[in-house]
């Protein structure tokens, strides 16, 4: 079988030179004249890869595209666009997952200026209809899976006459309906497809007005439409080009969409978007095959991609199981949640030799807004991670303002009513720049919530609590809405967690508050290790005491719960669901009172005096009910916890 990148010869343009590429020069998010220009400058060179079925036992076939197909493919279809009346500002829902096609409608969309609605339907189907319905939508292009979803959900206006339908298989399998006669009422990129104009015109609209609404994960509340300008929304991807660290000006980057939402960010660099082998419609982060992902990056030389840490810890985990490398690969950026060292060593190991992971912190509202590159963070950083520190974060991209203020419960109407905190101080983190959504579409009440007015610029508030150190670097020590206000005073979970994670038989853990008389009660709730059995857990419940008992934040922990999974975040699948946690974690504790009225704990044990001079209650339980457990018992979890004081009995 040859190369999937054997019709591009190398990566390296001729004579280690390409087209001066500097993307959006108008702040007008045109990816249609980028194509345009590669297109005519470099005609053959590969803008997409799609998986394309098997050759034979274990050998995948690819389809290549070339700029000049993408460019007369985008352009023909904008005009059957402009026909059916999706045209500027069309608010239109774009539900396609990455491939050739979708390249193709993304790319046809900026031509004609259309205002494009993503969200992702881990907020829950139901969400998703009301979250939809209040942005009015106008037009719906999606697969066939996303139509359903349409109808059978209210995914927007059941009534709605401008449909897209793009190529993707309804069932597992190489049934695909596209060209065929399409969904009911849908229009088929086939049938789009007219005559182009020789010199195509540019859409009709200006930096200001609306590009695409980004809808936040809900993880931490409803879902909300970010609102991104096409200014904004430029430097959303100028920023994206930095972090990524590509070398345009020698070298054709070539990036794996595995996140959705970043699929043209490649396009808009001239670079080639490889398709991963991912179900978007069925496969969670969490649940992707590392060893078809470790495949098609090797065939594809794939030099970077964009992914939750749970996937990228996967893939490292898969390829040193296996002794495989991925040699291609030079720059992954993790987001959505903290990327540990651990995780950092390991897929450093399998990298390119001057490869690099590198976190990116931000939110769907401010994306990227800081980095830091493993092998910085891996030089003592970490180290201070797992000594309570909180996670480093690294520095401010260019062009991007940090503040730290006292933490303010509530929206806040003026900069003015703020109090700037010193470095080393920890307080609420804002942050100001042009990639940053200056509100949420048609939310006024989200955007009074989330922006602080500043005549110098509104800031944005990511909701996290953090610090800056004396180098400008930033530490994230968690939500600040998920703090823990213990009587003795706040309790941030990144400032605990790490001391505990360290541990070899410790998984994850999760620190939430128990409401309680006087403040809330630090507990912790720990998934160990899946090779760990419950006869350890004792045992270990020391060790975590021990540690505990070396951290004057960790040392007001409450009580450890063993659980056998945490619950995380639906789009990531990283984040810890604290506030589901939390409802159990207090149910445990509640069971735990009403038991210790009526029967004694089945084995008692003294914590090491530094951390409480209190016996510590081993109990194994189910997740819920709470039972007692007997000799024989196949219950699944155990609970840990110190006897409240006697003000909280």
């Amino acid at each position: 079988m040859r190369s999937p990148q054997s019709s591009m010869g190398s990566c390296r343009l001729p004579g280690g030179r390409r087209p001066e590429m500097e993307p959006f020069p108008d702040d007008i998010f045109n990816l249609a004249d980028i194509v345009l220009r590669v297109s005519r400058e470099d005609p053959e060179r590969i803008a997409v890869i799609d998986l394309d079925g098997w050759e034979g036992y274990g050998t995948r076939r690819y389809k290549r595209h070339t700029y000049a197909e993408l460019s007369a493919d985008a352009e023909s279809v904008a005009v059957g666009l402009r026909e059916m009346g999706i045209a500027e500002m069309t608010r239109i829902v774009f539900m396609s997952p990455p491939s050739y096609e979708a390249c193709v409608m993304g790319v046809a969309l900026t031509r004609v200026g259309a205002f494009s609605i993503w969200i992702d339907p881990s907020v829950g189907y139901l969400n998703m209809a009301e979250r939809l319905r209040r942005v009015k939508p106008e037009a719906f292009l999606g697969i066939a899976l996303a139509h359903i979803g349409r109808i059978t959900f209210g995914w927007g206006p059941r009534t709605l006459r401008k449909l897209v339908l793009t190529g993707c298989p309804l069932l597992p399998g190489d049934r695909t309906i596209t060209g065929f006669p399409p969904f009911p009422g849908a229009r088929s990129i086939r049938s789009l497809r007219k005559q182009a104009p020789a010199e195509p015109e540019p859409p009709k609209v200006g930096p200001d007005d609306p590009c695409t609404i980004l809808y936040t994960t809900g993880s931490t509340g409803p879902a909300k439409p970010s609102l991104y300008p096409h200014r904004n929304f430029c430097q959303v991807f100028r920023n994206a080009h930095h972090s990524w660290r590509w070398d345009p000006d020698n070298e054709v980057p070539v990036d794996m969409a595995v996140f959705p939402a970043f699929l043209f960010i490649p396009i808009s660099a001239g670079g080639t978007m490889v398709v991963p082998p991912i179900d978007f419609a069925r496969q969670r982060p969490a649940k992707v095959n590392s060893a078809a992902m470790i495949q098609v990056i090797n065939d594809c030389e794939v030099g970077s991609f964009f992914a939750a840490p749970i996937l990228i810890e996967n893939l490292a985990r898969e390829a040193l199981a296996r002794n495989l490398t991925m040699p291609s690969l030079k720059r992954v950026i993790g987001a959505g949640a903290p990327i540990f060292g651990p995780v950092e060593r390991m897929l450093s190991a399998v990298m390119a030799p001057d490869g690099e992971l590198a976190a990116n912190y931000g939110a769907t509202e401010a994306m990227p807004s800081t980095e830091m590159g493993s092998r910085e963070h891996l030089q003592g950083l970490w180290n201070m991670t797992e000594q309570g520190a909180g996670i480093c974060v690294g520095y401010a991209l260019p062009g991007v303002a940090l503040k730290i203020i006292d933490i303010v419960d509530g929206p806040i109407d003026s900069i003015e009513e703020t109090s700037e905190l010193p470095k080393g101080q920890v307080g609420e983190i804002l942050v100001r720049g042009k990639h940053v959504s200056p509100g949420y579409y048609l939310d006024p009440e989200s955007t009074r919530k989330n922006k602080v007015p500043d005549p110098q610029g509104d800031w944005h508030r990511f909701g996290d609590a953090g610090y800056l150190d004396a180098q400008g670097k930033l530490w994230v020590c968690g939500r600040v809405s998920q703090r823990v206000k213990a009587d003795s005073g706040n309790v941030f979970p990144l400032q605990v967690e790490p001391l505990f994670d360290a541990h070899p038989k410790v998984r994850r853990s999760g620190l939430v508050g128990v409401p309680a008389p006087a403040g809330e009660l630090p507990v912790l709730c720990v998934e160990v290790e899946p090779d760990v059995g419950k006869n350890e857990l004792a045992g270990l419940h020391q060790e975590l005491l021990a540690r505990a008992a070396d951290s004057e934040m960790a040392n007001k922990i409450h009580a450890i719960l063993f659980k056998r999974r945490l619950p995380v975040d639906p789009r990531h699948n990283s984040k810890i669901e604290r506030p589901r946690l939390a409802k159990w974690a207090a149910q445990q504790l509640s069971g735990s009172r009403s038991r210790s009225q009526r029967t004694r704990p089945v084995t008692e044990s003294s914590p090491p005096p530094a951390a409480s001079s209190a016996t510590a209650a081993v109990t194994v339980v189910r997740d819920a009910p709470v039972t007692r457990v007997t000799a024989g018992s196949t219950s699944e979890h155990v609970r840990t916890t110190r006897p409240p004081p006697p003000d909280h009995a």
